[in-house]
């Protein structure tokens, strides 16, 4: 793979002026910080000079043709406000949510904290947000510049699971089955609530099959998976996948191990409980794309999330089997026009090899050498 595997061992090579703006917003509580960027992402993408392009970052998930592999993942537009510019920052599609059944406030604050040292967060934010039915109707409401799926999550209170679980990811799925989206993805592993990662597969079944029968327009459906899961979790919930249709996977969530950070153990332990998002998290990523890319079936499609901060990130999230990629906690720390260096880098790595993302697709998993 010619050296691309160790995404902690490159440097983002950031912009003077976001050094400048993210020692202001380094300042600022974190959650304070995240609600300031979705304010003024409408502006930033105003003054933006495009995205990057290239037809080698072509690619296609669930059916849908994405101009480029990076898109934003759920958790940044929690509430469906900026599908209108998304597309300025170089993204060639987005996540929003994720959503839930109810409106809830999520878990107390503090709820978000950055380990810098690690270009990292911690966050148990606890699935707050405007709830489906107000989400759906601002997205009716809203136009898209790019493809655009919904993230779904149970609503996160002690009430709400099994049956009751199951019938509030459907009350979600109903609000939004009728919007233009890409995809719609279930989220099976959410660690920052009562339940975390979903291990009834009887209850897993009964929400995918829940969700099929009300999916008249055959929406493509992605299941979000955890990289903590074990290899038989994994195998029932792509067995399930498998019967009920699923047409691929996020691959994958926040990690609530704590191994390998730079950061002080003390002032990691004072953080507490929470999913940790950001490079510490790559190799988890990449590992949970190698494990379902060999047990999934042959058309179902990856998308793949966690650390990628660089170009050769996400080339090796595609070398592996990703026919695209999220980021989320690389814009912290690489500033809203990353994913134009990423496409950009990206690109490069491609050329010098005379690949494309279609090309690419999966072949470390081959014989062939990419060198």
């Amino acid at each position: 793979m010619n050296g691309h595997t160790d995404g902690r061992q490159e440097s983002i090579s950031v912009p003077f002026f976001y050094r400048w703006l993210r020692s202001l917003l380094f300042e600022m509580d974190p959650e304070e910080a995240h609600t300031l960027a979705v304010q003024l992402a409408p502006v930033a993408a105003a003054m933006s000079h495009g995205a990057f392009q290239d037809p080698c970052l072509a690619t296609t998930v669930a059916g849908v043709n994405f101009a480029n592999p990076v898109g934003l993942a759920a958790g940044f537009d929690k509430n469906g406000r900026l599908t209108n510019c998304l597309s300025k920052f170089g993204f060639g599609f987005a996540e929003i949510g994720s959503i839930t059944a109810q409106s809830t406030i999520g878990n107390p604050k503090p709820r978000l904290f950055r380990l810098v040292e690690d270009e990292a967060v911690i966050n148990r934010l606890g699935l707050n947000g405007d709830g489906a039915s107000v989400v759906a109707q601002r997205l009716e409401g809203a136009g898209f510049s790019l493809p655009v799926g919904v993230n779904i999550a149970k609503t996160n209170l002690p009430t709400v699971k099994g049956e009751k679980g199951v019938a509030d990811m459907l009350q979600s799925f109903e609000c939004i089955r009728n919007l233009p989206l890409a995809f719609v993805t279930l989220n099976a592993s959410c660690p920052n609530t009562h339940e975390g990662i979903m291990q009834e597969s009887e209850e897993l079944d009964q929400m995918l099959a829940g969700v099929q029968r009300l999916n008249e327009r055959r929406l493509p459906v992605f299941l979000k998976l955890s990289p903590d899961s074990t290899d038989e979790l994994l195998e029932k919930f792509v067995d399930s996948a498998c019967k009920y249709g699923i047409r691929g996977y996020v691959l994958g969530n926040t990690t609530t191990k704590r191994d390998g950070l730079r950061t002080a153990s003390n002032t990691v332990a004072s953080i507490g409980n929470g999913g940790l998002s950001g490079k510490p998290l790559k190799q988890k990523a990449l590992d949970l794309v190698k494990r379902v890319y060999k047990i999934k079936r042959g058309e179902q499609d990856i998308i793949g999330c966690g650390g990628i901060f660089s170009g050769a990130d996400a080339f090796d999230f595609i070398a592996h089997g990703a026919n695209a990629v999220e980021i989320y906690t690389g814009l912290i720390y690489g500033g809203p026009d990353l994913p134009c260096r990423i496409n950009r880098q990206l690109a490069q790595l491609l050329k010098a090899k005379n690949l494309t993302v279609a090309t690419l697709l999966g072949s470390a998993h081959t014989k062939k050498a990419l060198a």
